[in-house]
């Protein structure tokens, strides 16, 4: 019998030897391994070199021309498998994409995954300013209604920025992709706010109108006895003012002033700047240049605004508001690219003259009525009124503050004999409820303003700061130990930039800035290397970018 099985072994299918062993009494069965099926396709249109192909496994093929393909490595019956692009053609660029690469077995070979190449290109773009580590880009798909229609975007590439200079994505795109590239990571050690503009991603990107990513922050300062607007860089490490040029022009006695990002695809833009003129009853509007900071009048600049424009706030959906204190309204102007279309008028109390905008389910603005009726305008950032508005408040509010992520607001009540802060409750509708206690009896002479958390409230008081810890459920202040803080003669408006960690104050008496690093922390303030900083006369409002 052993004699047979070895003629057997030697000539006859592997499928007859084990039927012989288990007709025989051979022992245990041996059991057939199963039939194995491959994965493959066609690749069309390939004329670059270096397509990598991998499967499911992460096995690699590298396809060197058009035609078909097959991953090597059987898969069983009912296995699920995926093919994908691991690296596209490089030499010259191209985009591959796969269709049909994902499915499962079916007893059978797969011969229909389909990979198409076509030309394509890299995204590239130059970075400056950066100091800080952790910036990070992405290309993005807009949603499914496209730019501006809604749907969230699909962003992929990500991709970490160690230094300025040229930067391009280490990946091809195809001629026909439509998409943006975005910061999806802001830097840190130290805290950066980079802004990106001409970040639309198409074909035009082959001829150089790549994106731009500046990380150095600017202050812009009002003179109000000069007439001048004053421009500065910011130190990303010291905070250090730094000022560009000369002071540019604006109407007569510049009061408020708000910066903003840049609102379409221009390599030379990264924001705007506007400026109330309470002197011309109009608004200045200029573009801010992506690398220097200088700035450019808007076309159409100045904008006519109602009398006695004092108060300026940039909103959500691309509204600017200001607060005219002589005709007593504000105007809402809608500013798309930059330039304001006509207003619309919303009623407010005696003489308004500042505002801040709570983050609720709607953002609702609040404008302090300075002149005699001693009470808050709320409404939603369309125009329409908060139910219950005006609400009253202490005498004569001059400036506002929201805290605690929008649940508190303040305001100063800079009243020559008995100055007072006083604190709101903000309910989901936007309306006001004073909490226990207010108006508090603290000194105030002028504006105020809470960090980027809010967590803190600065006021100004004569020629100091004093510093104030909010209380996250009640909304209670505590003074900060510390303070008052020196700053110089009638200090008057209070900034902190965007990163949270400098605050400015605009000295109205001594034509100077002074500034401070935050500790983010405990709140407290240190002065600045270098401080105060020079400005024009009667320096009032600060916009920091």
């Amino acid at each position: 019998m052993q004699s047979g099985i070895r003629n057997v072994a030697r000539g006859a299918p592997v499928v007859a030897v084990l039927t012989m062993l288990t007709a025989c009494g051979g022992g245990d069965s041996v059991s057939v391994p199963p039939p194995g099926y491959t994965v493959g396709g066609t690749v069309t249109g390939l004329s670059g070199s270096g397509l990598v192909l991998q499967d499911t496994y992460g096995a690699d093929l590298a396809i060197t021309a058009s035609g078909a393909f097959t991953f090597p490595t059987p898969l069983v019956s009912g296995a699920s498998y995926s093919i994908t692009v691991k690296s596209w053609p490089a030499s010259p660029p191209q985009a591959c994409q796969v269709t049909n690469g994902a499915g499962t077995i079916n007893a059978a070979n797969v011969t229909n995954v389909s990979v198409t190449c076509q030309s394509g290109f890299t995204v590239s773009g130059t970075v400056s300013g950066l100091v800080g580590s952790g910036l990070t880009l992405a290309t993005c798909m807009y949603g499914r209604h496209g730019p501006g229609g809604g749907g969230p975007a699909i962003c992929i590439n990500q991709r970490r920025v160690g230094a300025n200079g040229t930067f391009t994505f280490n990946v091809v795109l195809p001629s026909s992709y439509s998409g943006f590239v975005s910061i999806t990571q802001q830097p840190s050690s130290p805290t950066q706010r980079c802004a990106i503009s001409n970040a639309g991603i198409s074909i035009q990107t082959v001829s150089g109108a790549g994106f731009t990513v500046a990380c150095t922050g600017y202050a812009y300062v009002t003179n109000g006895a000069d007439n001048t607007l004053s421009a500065y860089s910011i130190d990303p490490t010291t905070g250090a003012l730094a000022l560009l040029g000369a002071p540019i022009a604006t109407g007569t006695f510049p009061s408020a002033a708000a910066a903003a990002g840049a609102q379409y695809d221009d390599p030379n833009v990264s924001g705007y700047v506007y400026v109330a003129n309470k002197g011309s009853n109009d608004i200045s509007a200029f573009t801010v240049n992506n690398t220097t900071g200088e700035l450019t009048v808007v076309p159409g600049a100045p904008f006519a605004a109602g009398t006695d424009p004092q108060g300026i706030l940039l909103g959500p959906a691309d509204y600017l508001y200001v607060a005219n204190a002589g005709s007593d309204n504000v105007f809402l102007y809608p500013i798309p690219y930059g330039a304001l279309q006509a207003p619309s008028t919303i009623a407010t109390g005696k003489n308004p003259t500042s505002m801040a905008i709570a983050p609720l389910y709607s953002a609702v603005v609040y404008v302090a009525n300075h002149g005699g009726s001693n009470d808050i305008s709320a409404f939603l950032y369309d125009g329409t009124p908060v139910r219950g508005s005006p609400f009253p408040a202490g005498g004569n509010p001059l400036s506002l503050a929201v805290g605690a992520g929008g649940r508190f607001l303040y305001s100063a009540n800079p009243d020559a004999k008995n100055p007072s802060i006083s604190g709101f409750n903000i309910d989901q509708t936007g309306a006001l409820t004073p909490l226990p206690g207010s108006p508090f009896p603290l000194p105030v002479s002028h504006y105020i303003a809470t960090d980027q958390t809010g967590a803190y409230l600065y006021v100004t008081s004569g020629a100091s700061i004093v510093g104030y810890a909010i209380d996250s459920n009640t909304g209670a202040l505590t003074a900060l130990s510390g303070f008052p803080v020196a700053a110089g003669t009638n200090a008057y408006s209070i900034t902190i930039d965007p990163s949270n960690q400098f605050l400015y104050v605009a000295n109205d008496g001594a034509a100077s800035i002074s500034g401070f690093r935050r500790d983010a922390t405990t709140g407290a303030l240190t002065p600045m290397v270098g401080s105060p900083f020079p400005a024009g006369n009667h320096p009032q409002f600060i916009a920091t970018f």
